[in-house]
């Protein structure tokens, strides 16, 4: 399938190559790879049978033409697709991959959504406890890049986390309230 495809093709590189790629130059590769990722968020709450797709063509378009500012949510998106089909290990590597990119050449307008969907991944081999404040970290991130859906998300899975790792009832309850207020707000200003 595509999927064990994109995969072998990935595997034929080490992280340390990969975090040292060369980079997209071709600016019609770039608009391509953002108008992916603006499709991507979508595409999963419409056509979720498209969103594989989606993922692997980022991947496809960074191996072939090099990374740039838009590639990290690709590897993030392919490590959660890797995940959610049983394979925890190269799901963990990719997106932990994605995450790591954005340091190197990651942009701030993705930011919080590859910390978003990497941290799910995170959840499954890391405990819970330690991965959860990357949530507030992908929030914050994406409340300064003005992705308010992305970050949305991102606080609303750290509150219900914190009810999840055993965080005191007084100390869910304060996260619910803020993220309720934060949601009013939104809801406002939309």
């Amino acid at each position: 399938s595509c999927i064990e495809q994109t995969l072998f093709m990935l595997n034929q590189y080490s992280d340390r190559v990969l975090m040292n790629y060369k980079r997209m130059t071709d600016s019609s590769k770039i608009k391509a790879m953002k108008f992916l990722t603006r499709l991507e968020t979508p595409c999963g709450m419409a056509r979720p049978d498209l969103q594989p797709f989606v993922a692997m063509k980022k991947v496809h378009l960074s191996l072939s033409h090099g990374m740039c500012p838009f590639s990290p949510v690709g590897f993030a998106h392919f490590g959660a697709l890797l995940a959610r089909r049983g394979n925890i290990p190269d799901g963990y590597r990719y997106s932990k991959m994605g995450k790591n990119l954005l340091s190197v050449i990651g942009s701030k307008e993705v930011a919080g959504e590859v910390i978003c969907v990497s941290t799910h991944v995170f959840c499954f081999v890391e405990p819970v406890q330690s991965t959860n404040e990357f949530y507030q970290e992908g929030h914050k991130t994406a409340m300064a890049a003005g992705d308010m859906i992305i970050a949305m998300v991102n606080i609303i899975i750290h509150s219900v986390n914190c009810f999840w790792i055993g965080s005191s009832l007084p100390t869910v309850r304060k996260n619910f309230e803020s993220t309720r207020y934060l949601l009013e707000q939104q809801s406002n200003a939309t």
